[in-house]
């Protein structure tokens, strides 16, 4: 995290399990807790709000985005080869 003000104050109570989880976590990363729950929260908060936003194409785009749908796909070497290998997840 680079060097910006901190200019918030979040406030809150969590469980005490939680609390050494996430001290865990920061520590295996050598970060403190503010900075673990911080990068969490907002990378969370980029993902959903990723998630929830349309996607805008423009005219051009749109006919380029169709145009690539209708193109026949090309199989693709290393995956061809990955999915003819038998699976490493035990059957259910």
């Amino acid at each position: 995290m680079t060097a910006e003000q901190r200019d918030s104050r979040w406030n809150f109570r969590v469980k005490a399990k939680s609390d050494a989880l996430v001290r865990e976590a920061a520590a295996l990363l050598g970060t403190s807790k503010t900075a673990f729950v911080e990068e969490s929260a907002v990378s969370r908060a980029r993902s959903l709000i990723a998630e929830y936003q349309p996607v805008v194409l423009s005219d051009e785009e749109f006919s380029r985005f169709v145009e690539a749908l209708d193109e026949a796909p090309v199989a693709v070497p290393e995956l061809v080869g990955l999915f003819a290998q038998p699976s490493q997840i035990p059957p259910a």
